[in-house]
Order: structure tokens, then sequence, then C-alpha cells
């Protein structure tokens, strides 16, 4: 007569082992299903390569292939999860704009890269960050996303008197007069301001 499978002395082992085996597969694809979400630590500056080859390309004629360099550093920006990435994939959008002929895109495109390196400046409170947006969204015309930038950067700035004479200098530039708190609420900076 034979022995059925479940009566073998090895069966509580194979198993076990099974089991384990199919934890240790899951466990890893856990692991790397958040490794891809995390920032890369290798190249913060990954997108300088790409935009280097868009620049090219614009140089050369190549609006098509700058286009392309562009895109493939504008992701590398955002996988970067710095502000000074995108503010350089914004500056390099207004470029390709200006000299690839298709400048309402290209502010699109510049718009959004220097808004999102606003909310990561806010995010890291970085001074410099929320003023380098603040001077890319003067560049663009955009008056009150500036003056909500310049907010930013005077909150960030705190009791720091050099942090709040560099807000207070570029403000100036900006705005012909320091930037007053005028009890609106703000989309970018959480609600009301006192």
């Amino acid at each position: 007569m034979a022995e059925w499978w479940s009566t073998r002395w090895y069966t509580p082992l194979v198993t076990l082992g099974a089991l384990l085996l199919g934890l240790l597969v899951a466990g890893i694809a856990v692991m790397e299903m958040f490794a891809s979400e995390v920032p890369s630590a290798d190249a913060p500056d990954g997108w300088a390569a790409p935009l280097d080859r868009s620049d090219a390309a614009l140089s050369g004629g190549d609006a098509a292939a700058a286009l392309r360099a562009w895109r493939e550093a504008n992701a590398a920006a955002i996988r970067s999860g710095q502000w000074e990435g995108m503010i350089a994939v914004g500056d390099a959008a207004r470029r390709l704009g200006a000299r690839g002929g298709v400048p309402r895109d290209s502010l699109v495109r510049a718009r959004q890269a220097y808004l999102t390196a606003l909310y990561r400046a806010r995010r890291e409170h970085s001074v410099e960050g929320a003023l380098r947006a603040a001077a890319a969204f003067g560049e663009l015309g955009d008056r009150d996303v500036l003056a909500q930038a310049l907010r930013i950067a005077e909150q960030q700035a705190g009791p720091d008197p050099v942090k709040r004479a560099r807000v207070r200098s570029v403000t100036e530039r900006w705005m012909g007069l320091p930037v007053e708190n005028d009890h609106r609420d703000s989309p970018l900076t959480g609600g009301h301001q006192p």
C-alpha cells in the first residue's frame, strides 16, 4: 500500500521551506518597490548631462532632439527630489521655447517645473530655493506666484537677519516694495496668512 504524501516524515520540512521561499520572494519584491520610490542618491544632478545635450541640440538647430533630452532631464530632476534640478529644467524649458519655436508649451513646462521647485524648497526650508523660484516667476511675469514665493522665503528665513536681508533684497528687486502679508488665503502656503 502506498503512503500518502501528508504522512511522510519530510512533508512538514518541504512545506516550511516552500513557505520561507515564498516569504523571501515577497519581501524582496516589497523592498524593490520601496527602493524604486526613493530618489536616487547616486547622481543628485543627473539632469545636468541631458540638459547639456538639450542645449547642444538646440544650438545645432535640432529642436526634436533638444526636446527629447529635455524630457530625460525633467524625469531625472523629478526623481532627484531636489529643487535645484527643477529650476534648471524650468530654465531649459524657457530656452527651448525661445529658440525651439514652441514658446507656449515651453512656458507651461517651465511654470510646472518652477512650481515643483517652490514646493520642494518649502518642504526643505530652503530660503535660497524659494528665492530662486520667486525670481523664475518674476522672469515669467507671474506676479501672483512671485509674491507667494517671496512670502514663503520670508517664512523660511525666520529671525535670521542675514536671510531676511537676502529676502528683502530680492523682494525689492522684483516687487519694487517689500511684500506685505495681506491676510488672504493662499493655496501655496497652506491657508490664511497672519
